[in-house]
């Protein structure tokens, strides 16, 4: 099965609801930057798997059957893991089990939003960045330039960025990715050097800020896993607004992905 044409992946992407768990894979499709498999309908899907192209390891599901999702992701290449919904993913880890003969794990994605204005954090390597330290940030290793744009200058131009620039290096970074009418996503990385030191915090209040002005809800989302990503949501002031799961197939990551037979 090919992937949906653009049209078809559009008029999917305009029913899914604006929503913190759902935005993100809206915004990517609607911007023409993912790809999407629809099973049967596109107006009234009865599942359906989105693709990233910074993130082809990790698609969103979305359905309440899994042998129906499971029917897609045999045609993807690449995947490791798969994002849905918490009460689905164990019938879906269940079908992989069975299906390609290993085993899997579950995995809580965290979802926090920031409903209030943003705790102030500074740092003084930490500022907002523009299109003049376009040649800065495709200068930086890949973790630190921004994703869900056709380019860094119009993420630089269109989004908002903030980094900690040392020795006119940069080391650290945050940036709006996907947005909708009203919510934003904020992801980011921190190189080894220079984490614990606060630049995190600094880059996420800015981004933040920035976006309450807009008038946009803040979103961070990160594995249950990843104590640090938590931490700094914590210290900026988001709260904690729900749960999906992860579906991760150890064996998958080991092979450096999903080969379609």
């Amino acid at each position: 099965m090919e992937p949906a044409d653009s049209a078809a992946a559009e008029e999917f992407a305009r029913g899914l609801p604006d929503h913190p768990f759902t935005f993100g894979p809206r915004c990517i499709l609607l911007r023409g930057l993912g790809r999407a498999w629809i099973h049967r309908s596109v107006d009234r899907p009865s599942a359906a798997v989105v693709v990233a192209p910074w993130l082809e390891a990790e698609p969103a599901a979305f359905g309440s059957d899994a042998e129906t999702i499971w029917s897609l992701l045999k045609e993807i290449p690449g995947w490791t893991c798969v994002n849905l919904d918490s009460e689905t993913a164990p019938d879906l880890a269940k079908v992989i089990e069975r299906e390609l003969r290993t085993s899997t794990r579950l995995s809580a994605d965290v979802y926090y939003v920031l409903d209030r204005p943003p705790i102030p954090h500074t740092h003084p390597a930490v500022r907002r960045l523009t299109e003049d330290d376009l040649e800065l940030v495709e200068a930086a290793p890949e973790p630190l330039r921004p994703v869900a744009y056709l380019s860094t200058l119009s993420a630089l131009t269109g989004g908002v960025v903030a980094g900690g620039i040392v020795d006119a290096r940069l080391v650290a970074s945050i940036s709006m990715s996907v947005s909708s009418e009203e919510y934003a996503d904020l992801g980011g990385h921190t190189l080894e050097p220079w984490r614990n030191q606060g630049m995190a915090s600094a880059a996420g209040y800015l981004v933040a800020l920035e976006l309450r002005a807009r008038g946009l809800t803040p979103v961070w989302s990160t594995g249950e896993d990843n104590v640090r990503s938590q931490r700094v949501a914590s210290k900026l002031g988001f709260r904690e607004f729900g749960r999906e799961t992860y579906v991760v197939v150890p064996a998958l990551q080991a092979a450096g992905g999903f080969h379609p037979p």
